[in-house]
């Protein structure tokens, strides 16, 4: 009798599961080549192990702060978002208005950086994967 429901259960359970892979509504994953460029070379600045840690996300951030007074106004942004080639003035803009959380004008350490790591670190364990990377970025762009 228990080995029945178990039997069932599982049956279910794999009916279910494959239902909802093979569904044709269902949503794509969210995938921006851009996104992956900029993890692949933040990640290869420091340790290549499929994750940014709050250090290599700070790389990011110097990068951009081209000045270095340890904030990164629009001017700035848009400069070396061109140089680096990673896509149009619109999206460019978009991405620093998001990215300045507190609309000061100006993407900062405290509070912009510190919240934009744990919004990118969706999982909270402390270090963003490629796959939170680009989930985030693709929201953040659209």
């Amino acid at each position: 009798m228990m080995w029945n429901t178990i039997c069932t259960v599982t049956l279910c359970f794999v009916g279910v599961w494959l239902g909802a892979q093979c569904h044709p509504g269902r949503p794509t994953i969210p995938d921006d080549p851009i996104a992956r460029a900029i993890f692949m070379v933040a990640e290869g600045n420091r340790t290549p192990d499929g994750f940014l840690t709050a250090d290599e996300m700070s790389d990011i951030f110097l990068k951009f702060d081209i000045n270095g007074d340890g904030a990164i106004d629009e001017t700035e942004f848009i400069a070396h978002w061109s140089i680096l080639r990673l896509g149009d003035l619109d999206h460019a803009i978009k991405l620093f208005h998001h990215a300045d959380t507190n609309r000061d004008g100006r993407i900062s350490r405290d509070p912009d950086y510190t919240r934009l790591f744990y919004y990118f670190d969706r999982d909270f364990d402390g270090k963003i994967s490629e796959a939170e990377f680009v989930s985030v970025w693709f929201s953040l762009s659209t």
